[in-house]
């Protein structure tokens, strides 16, 4: 699969209603390059959709600029950080994965740690004291995003880092059109009813994407297991994080529940 970055300008200088949305995000990121370099300048990424998003536009802003995919004549990574949750689904380290190659990713990896975020970026600084900035896929309704700008420094007792928020005001729906209207590869978990992913143990299919059985095509005895509509059919984005924090036997006693997701899960 290659990457038709130059689709992202043509969908920020059209009559679409996410251009101006992608126009502003491109903004952003070019005035983050111009001001800390692409040495200095690294992305978090954590395969959800909105990094994805971010890490697409960042690819397309870094190509205008002649530093991506190759800068003078040399295959040109983009550097990146992975901070895991504990439990995370395999399929989507599978799409960290694959997205690693795909827009050749150097990403730092400092797994799981017993101070969180916190730690792993404080490792960060000690590997890669060369990153001052950091690209950040957060928007404006997730948790503790309301008070965000572009540009958020991390508080003082965190390890000093600019943090960047080209998408912080886009909505759940500026998401999905973007990925859909460029065909940007995704997590397959999204196409099973998940909305908002986090680790395995707290994260389900979103109940407001349920799809109830076709009555007609049950035979007697048959089972038949959980269907959900794809994540971007949800259209009341406040309904985003509906699958997360939803305990297992809540979801079983609205009869609803994967039972064969969950047992991967666990």
């Amino acid at each position: 699969m290659s990457l038709n970055l130059q689709a992202v300008f043509d969908l920020a200088h059209s009559n679409d209603p996410i251009a101006p949305r992608v126009s502003e995000a491109l903004s952003v990121i070019e005035e983050a390059i111009n001001t800390y370099g692409k040495r200095r300048l690294s992305l978090s990424f954590n395969g959800g959709k909105d990094c994805t998003v971010l890490l697409h536009l960042y690819a397309a802003a870094l190509h205008k600029l002649d530093l991506y995919p190759t800068e003078n004549g040399e295959p040109s990574a983009i550097h990146a950080i992975y901070i895991p949750m504990p439990s995370p689904f395999h399929e989507m380290e599978a799409f960290i994965d694959e997205s690693r190659h795909l827009y050749n990713l150097k990403i730092f990896e400092p797994g799981i740690t017993a101070g969180g975020m916190k730690t792993a970026l404080d490792l960060y600084r000690k590997q890669c004291p060369e990153i001052d900035a950091i690209l950040i896929g957060t928007r404006r309704t997730d948790p503790h995003g309301e008070k965000l700008s572009h540009r958020t420094p991390t508080d003082v007792d965190w390890p000093a880092y600019m943090r960047v928020h080209p998408i912080i005001d886009w909505d759940y729906a500026d998401i999905w059109r973007f990925l859909r209207a460029l065909d940007v590869k995704y997590c397959s978990l999204y196409d099973q009813g998940y909305t908002s992913l986090g680790s395995t143990y707290n994260t389900f299919p979103n109940p407001s994407l349920y799809k109830p059985p076709d009555e007609n095509n049950i035979n007697d005895g048959d089972t038949i297991p959980a269907r959900y509509r794809p994540a971007y059919e949800l259209e009341d984005g406040s309904l985003e994080r509906c699958g997360r924090g939803i305990k297992a036997a809540d979801q079983k006693s609205l009869g609803i529940l994967d039972e064969g997701r969950v047992d991967q899960q666990h």
